[in-house]
């Protein structure tokens, strides 16, 4: 069984297809092609989906007025992305787990390619989206 992590994201979505504990592929999707991905993986895919409801209003120190408007901002649109997506995999009838982000050592994958490569053995290209996603997938419980 496959098991496919989403990073939502407003632009393009990390998207991670794993089965066996191993990563077949990391990709980025637009909304609408992540739409059709999921209409092609619905019956044959576990789908761990990023539940960002879960994080915390994210304040930065030394950040001002203006930074920190941004940075609401970019979180209300993730945080939009993942609710339509949630609806979509459940309209869908897709079999799908909403995750909580994760958090601890193996977070630092998120930022860190070569640690990622270390500890999943993916040896390809990546960005933080698609880490975040293929962490997802393979340790989201």
């Amino acid at each position: 069984m496959m098991v496919i992590g989403i990073d939502p994201d407003l632009v393009k979505s990390g998207v991670a297809v794993t089965a066996g504990g191993k990563i077949l592929t990391l990709d980025a999707m637009s909304f609408f092609d992540l739409i059709g991905f999921i209409d092609e993986h619905k019956h044959q895919a576990v789908f761990h989906l990023e539940n960002v409801e879960f994080c915390k209003a994210v304040y930065q120190r030394n950040t001002n007025q203006a930074g920190m408007r941004k940075i609401a901002q970019n979180v209300g649109q993730v945080k939009a992305i993942g609710r339509l997506l949630a609806q979509y995999l459940e309209g869908a009838g897709a079999d799908y787990k909403m995750i909580r982000p994760l958090v601890g050592p193996i977070k630092k994958a998120k930022k860190d390619a070569e640690f990622f490569n270390r500890q999943t053995g993916w040896g390809g290209k990546s960005n933080e989206d698609k880490r975040d996603a293929a962490l997802l997938a393979l340790y989201g419980k």
